[in-house]
Parts: C-alpha cells; sequence; structure tokens
C-alpha cells in the first residue's frame, strides 16, 4: 500500500513538474520585420519598367535619399504610426528640368502576432486609390496600379507608379 502511494505521489510530483515547464521562445533570424512595400516604375506609353533619367526617392521631412539607381523595383518604408506615408519622387534631379511630384501612399495597418519572442510585425493593405499627387502643376507621374494590395513580403511588386 505505501508502494502505491508513494507511485502515485510521485507521478503527480512530475506531472506538475513538466506541465510547469515553458517553452523555450526563441525569435528566429528568418522571421521578416516589417516588410518595405516594392514599386516598379512603370513607362505608361510603352509598358516598360524603367527609372526615368536622374531619378530618386526621398521621403518627406528627412534629407535621407532612398533611391539613386537604374533600378526599376524600389523598396520603400511604411510609416507604422500613420495610415500613410510621403515621399517625392525626383526626375532630373540636379538640371533645370528637374521635377518633383510628392506622393502620399495610403494603406491600413494590420498587425499579426508572429510569437512570444518575435512579438508583433505591422502588414500593410493599399487602400483602392493608394497615391494621392500632393503638388498640382506639371507633374510627371501620371498614376499608379496595385500589382498586390498586401503587403506581408519582399518577395514580389506591390505598386506601379505610372509616369
Amino acid at each position: 500500500m505505501k508502494s502505491l502511494k508513494l507511485k502515485i505521489v510521485l507521478i503527480f510530483v512530475c506531472l506538475g513538474v513538466f506541465t510547469k515547464c515553458e517553452k523555450d521562445d526563441i525569435c528566429i533570424s528568418t522571421v521578416v520585420g516589417n516588410p518595405d512595400m516594392i514599386v516598379l516604375m512603370l513607362d505608361i506609353d510603352s509598358g516598360n519598367r524603367t527609372t526615368p533619367p536622374g531619378f530618386f526617392i526621398r521621403p518627406i521631412g528627412t534629407e535621407k535619399q532612398l533611391s539613386q539607381s537604374s533600378t526599376d523595383s524600389l523598396s520603400l518604408p511604411l510609416k507604422l504610426t500613420q495610415s500613410f506615408t510621403q515621399f517625392e519622387f525626383i526626375t532630373n534631379n540636379g538640371n533645370e528640368n528637374q521635377n518633383i511630384d510628392t506622393l502620399q501612399i495610403i494603406y491600413e495597418r494590420k498587425d499579426q502576432f508572429i510569437n512570444g519572442a518575435c512579438g508583433y510585425r505591422a502588414n500593410f493593405i493599399l487602400k483602392e486609390s493608394p497615391i494621392l499627387i500632393l503638388n498640382s502643376g506639371d507633374n510627371w507621374v501620371k498614376g499608379a496600379v496595385i500589382i498586390k494590395d498586401t503587403i506581408s513580403d519582399e518577395t514580389s511588386a506591390h505598386l506601379g507608379i505610372l509616369y
């Protein structure tokens, strides 16, 4: 009888120990943080993916330059604290024909829980009309086309800017 009671007590002690153990929460390096929006520059006449001459992008409110390259695919960070982010899209930079269009990218943020170690990450959903051209006049940006409305990774393009 004592042996049976001892076995039962040991079983409950073991169950208590094993149920109180917490699994390790480790945020592995392959978990992507908040994704950037991938933008393609599209020539409205030819449909080709190219950037205009002297092209670069500057976020509003900073002198930080994001892109000054000939690539047609651009990675733009979106603000987490607002439902829009503004950028200056500049063509013919540095010459007398320089043209600056101020674009406001409009989106909704959806938070996604990854796990206890990684916490949350933001995904973005582009609005039906995803850009506003804020300056009037001789705008070289003609519009935008949504390629993929949910921004949850950086593997494919999300928005095409027509010029």
